[in-house]
């Protein structure tokens, strides 16, 4: 079999690139290594030779991912460099349909992920976590990172942010009935009028109570 001639030389970078773009357009889990071929207008096993399987293809796209997300100063204070560097992520994240949940259920081994990980942890241990300070991190960086994840699943199931809330207040009783039910119907109202921003405030809820127990939870001194 002769090889498929190619527009430009494939080089891992552009086998890289090329898999980046797919992932933006489709999710990680939306293209075959037969597309990343096609894409690239070669054979699958000209990539394989190149980078690796798809697996190894999709590490290298995560590692890209991460690569993308600000790493904030570390002389700011540790709530306010978590807070940027996961609202932050979370922009980037959602570019990349798939790349969350990854990163939640493998974990972040990528090379990109290491300076992160030591200026965070460190800015942990300096705050006076001490061996809670791994655990912490993990605390912080799973609970956003797997909202944002939860929003993908809902995209690749065909389900909009604000579906789920209007379905519920659907079969709610009527505004009036109960107060904890008017405050839900208040709720489920911010979701019809523009799910987005609604999605945005659940996540820097969730992010700044996260970020309050755990300031709460170090040792007092004095």
């Amino acid at each position: 079999m002769s090889a498929r001639p190619s527009r430009s030389p494939v080089t891992p970078e552009r086998v890289v690139t090329t898999a980046l773009e797919l992932t933006r357009e489709h999710g990680i889990d939306g293209w075959s290594l037969r597309d990343l071929a096609t894409a690239l207008d070669t054979w699958p096993n000209t990539i394989t030779h190149h980078v690796g399987t798809r697996e190894q293809v999709c590490v290298a796209v995560v590692d890209r991912v991460v690569a993308e997300m600000t790493n904030p100063p570390a002389d700011l204070p540790w709530q306010e460099w978590f807070r940027t560097f996961l609202t932050d992520g979370r922009t980037v994240l959602r570019r990349y349909r798939g790349v969350a949940l990854r990163l939640s259920r493998d974990g972040a081994g990528v090379p990109a992920a290491m300076p992160i990980m030591e200026r965070g942890v460190t800015l942990l241990l300096d705050a006076g976590f001490g061996a809670d300070a791994p655990r912490a991190y993990s605390l912080l960086l799973n609970s956003a990172i797997l909202l944002v994840a939860l929003g993908d699943e809902r995209t690749a199931a065909g389900v909009g942010a604000g579906d789920v809330p209007a379905r519920m207040r659907k079969v709610a009783p009527a505004p009036g009935t109960a107060p904890a039910w008017e405050a839900m119907h208040a709720y489920f109202d911010t979701w019809s009028e523009d799910a987005e921003a609604a999605s945005a405030a659940v996540f820097d809820f969730n992010l700044d109570r996260v970020l309050a127990g755990l300031e709460a939870s170090l040792p007092t001194t004095g």
